[in-house]
């Protein structure tokens, strides 16, 4: 009897040992999930939020960063331009992904040539765009914790304007963030956050709101998703 009693007890051992071996096994499974979204981020607060607008009419810009047509970006920033459309606003969109820049050459051949850059490419078709809106837009997915690279370099691209030395100016005098990313955890959003803040100081600009979409990724993530409403709306209060 107590031979079998041994061997009871090192099967409920053994069992016991598989389990907790598991437990630890999720735990650290989810551990490294949590730690690779949260320790890769800044602490930088990433908050969504809408403010209402003056009621005039404005001319916007809205320069996205995906260069999948149709993708999750690409609705999210439609949402917008619908709402601010409906709302009167005179509204121009540039896809950077789609009719891409290339980036800042770091030359100081600004306005020598009486144009913002001497790279000919299609910065050429979003000048004139920059120096008519009051209100740029960014909407771009998450890429590597930032905006994508396309619109990073048409962002870049603005330099000409502000030079000291600029033949010309922009008119922006408000902005507006929306983003969208796989991750779930709104921190993931911070580099872009505040690369966005520095810019509002740096051109002193104002403010009207953010909008960061977690936990879409797949195409067609954003269909019918509760965020489009939100950026209908602040389309509407532009």
């Amino acid at each position: 009897m107590g031979k079998g009693n041994l061997n009871g007890g090192n099967r409920f051992s053994r069992r016991r040992l598989l389990s907790i071996g598991g437990v630890l096994a999720a735990l650290g499974l989810g551990g490294g999930f949590l730690y690779r979204h949260f320790s890769s981020t800044s602490p930088v607060k990433v908050e969504s939020f809408i403010t209402q607008g003056d009621g005039s009419k404005k001319n916007v810009l809205v320069m996205t960063g995906s260069a999948r047509k149709g993708g999750n970006s690409e609705v999210l920033a439609s949402a917008f331009i619908d709402g601010a459309r409906e709302a009167g606003h005179t509204v121009n969109v540039f896809h950077s992904g789609i009719t891409p820049v290339g980036a800042c050459l770091n030359c100081d051949g600004c306005w020598i040539t009486g144009k913002p850059c001497v790279q000919d490419d299609a910065f050429e078709a979003l000048s004139p765009l920059l120096e008519q809106a009051e209100m740029l837009v960014f909407c771009s997915p998450l890429y590597w914790y930032n905006f994508s690279g396309h619109l990073k370099c048409a962002i870049d691209r603005m330099y000409p304007y502000s030079r000291k030395n600029r033949l010309r100016d922009m008119k922006v005098r408000e902005a507006m963030l929306l983003m969208c990313g796989e991750s779930m955890f709104p921190r993931s959003f911070a580099a872009p956050a505040e690369a966005y803040r520095q810019m509002l100081g740096y051109k002193r600009w104002e403010d009207r709101g953010r909008l960061f979409v977690t936990g879409v990724n797949e195409f067609g993530a954003m269909k019918n998703h509760r965020a489009l409403g939100m950026a209908r709306e602040m389309g509407l209060n532009v």
